[in-house]
């Protein structure tokens, strides 16, 4: 299998070296980040995007190969809303926003609100033990995806995702007594772990949702 982790991440990380690095390797990493991310994990007919493939690109009836993260996915779409606003690609800006608002109506949980950390896409049991957890930087990630597509086309969805989002996250995560957020609450929306650090919740997506969400509202208000 291939992982979407890699060109997920590089459409983000080309933008923030892309003054150190030669200009050719720039414009072939945006290239090859957007064919991957659009044309080989992005489905189609579900308009979900898959974790895994084939080393070919195809699709892996396993439990890895049906394997979704939503807040994966939303990440991946403003990091994408980003090279289509540097390269004036609208209408790649368009379809992030529309796979964007597909995902929070896949992902978002009816019953008890948030979005579902993992889910498989036909449907089958996840195999993940923690797949309906609800986690601090899947509801950053997904609240910087709506703001971004606001801000880039006006889209009233992703206002009024905006405010599903705020509402859910802002009342639930940060620690209203000792400050910074707690990272991990169970389905029904409670804190699972007091942790506020450890092996996966560093000092990453906190800052950088605060800072790239005041940055992106300030765009939408001036």
């Amino acid at each position: 299998m291939k992982s979407f982790s890699l060109p997920m991440i590089l459409s983000n990380l080309v933008l923030e070296i892309e003054h150190l690095i030669d200009q050719e390797l720039v414009d072939e990493t945006i290239n090859y980040c957007i064919n991957e991310v659009m044309n080989v994990f992005y489905q189609d007919d579900s308009g979900l995007i898959l974790e895994n493939v084939t080393s070919d690109g195809l699709f892996l009836d396993t439990f890895e190969g049906r394997l979704v993260m939503p807040g994966h996915s939303l990440e991946s779409m403003w990091f994408l809303m980003d090279l289509a606003k540097r390269n004036g690609d609208t209408e790649l800006i368009k379809k992030a926003v529309d796979i964007s608002i597909n995902l929070l109506e896949y992902g978002w949980d009816k019953k008890y609100g948030g979005i579902f950390y993992m889910m498989d896409i036909k449907g089958y049991p996840p195999e993940k033990l923690e797949w309906d957890q609800k986690l601090w930087w899947v509801h950053q990630e997904a609240i910087l995806a709506v703001l971004k597509g606001y801000e880039l086309t006006e889209d009233k969805r992703c206002w009024e995702w905006f405010e599903k989002l705020h509402d859910y996250t802002w009342n639930r995560f940060p620690d209203k007594e000792y400050g910074e957020w707690f990272g991990y609450l169970n389905r029904q929306g409670e804190v699972l772990l007091p942790l506020k650090g450890g092996k996966w919740k560093g000092c990453f997506h906190v800052p950088r949702f605060l800072y790239q969400g005041w940055q992106t509202l300030d765009l939408i208000s001036s």
